[in-house]
This record gives C-alpha cells, structure tokens and sequence, in this order.
C-alpha cells in the first residue's frame, strides 16, 4: 500500500486540498497499476512559525522581508 506523505505550508482552501489529494492518488494509482484505494495521502501542513531554514523561522524571514518592501516603497 503505497504512502504519500506531503510536507509543507498549510493549504487553507478546502478544494484545493481536495484537488491534490485527488491528482496524488490518480498518479500513485496509475504509476503503480493498482487500485486507488490502496493509495494513502497524508498532508503535513506546517505553519511558518514551525519550520526553520539555516537556523531562521520562516515567519521571521517573513517579517523581515515585509519590512524591507515597506522601506522600498517609502523611498
């Protein structure tokens, strides 16, 4: 039974969760010629004040970049 697993920031739209989940296990299914019920999806959805990239929470970088083009456009 062939697992997916999805790493990443949280989808908020519900359709385009469904959307995924979908075109994932119509893929699985085709690439491993076996029945779409035997595909697993799972969503690991992480919000940027959870993941670190070289030591630096996303939300940081975030933050720090909105500041930046705030500056921009002052000048």
């Amino acid at each position: 039974m062939p697992v997916i697993t999805i790493d990443g920031p949280p989808i908020n739209d519900l359709e385009t969760k469904r959307f995924l989940v979908r075109s994932l296990t119509r893929a699985a299914a085709h690439a491993f010629a076996i029945p779409e019920e035997k595909i697993i999806v799972l969503l690991h959805e992480s919000r940027p004040d959870r993941v670190a990239v070289a030591g630096t929470l996303i939300s940081d970088k975030k933050e720090k970049r909105s500041k930046l083009e705030g500056e921009i456009s002052c000048v």
